[in-house]
């Protein structure tokens, strides 16, 4: 699972320290869930896997999605960060393309679904600019999004 820049790896007991000192910037702490929060919602969630983000085999971020379909018929991206010293680099972009490559070869996967806080402008340009499009809904306070796979 890899682009030129970017590589997704799965979190293991190996890797589990380091995805979980991983941060985002301060301002930003209110945006995203804690790393270890999100592995620990990995283990009680069967049908999500969480990865590393790694570029040149130092891992940059962290991204939880679902790697079967969820019950409500859609794919997940549950969770993403980058670290803050590897924002502003294009890592993210890459690495939700990298997602949205792995899920859209799957048959059963038509519509990939991500959600982040009102307030997080930059979550919601970057997926725009990704092909997600607001469904208009709202879950948890969240703004959810839409990728339609097309085939």
């Amino acid at each position: 699972m890899s682009n030129s820049m970017v590589t997704l790896k799965p979190i293991t007991k190996e890797n589990e320290q380091e995805c979980i000192a991983l941060r985002p910037r301060r301002d930003q702490e209110d945006l995203v869930a804690s790393n270890s929060d999100s592995i620990a919602h990995a283990i009680k969630e069967p049908t999500s896997r969480p990865f590393g983000i790694f570029a040149e085999d130092k891992m940059v971020g962290f991204l939880l999605f679902d790697n079967e379909i969820y019950k409500d018929g859609y794919y997940w991206i549950l969770r993403f960060m980058v670290d803050q010293r590897f924002q502003k680099k294009g890592y993210g972009s890459l690495a939700i393309k990298e997602v949205i490559k792995i899920l859209t070869s799957k048959p059963d996967c038509t519509q990939i679904r991500v959600n982040h806080v009102p307030h997080n402008v930059e979550a919601n340009r970057l997926y725009k600019s990704l092909g997600f499009q607001e469904t208009g809904e709202i879950e948890d306070g969240e703004i959810v999004l839409s990728y339609h796979v097309t085939r």
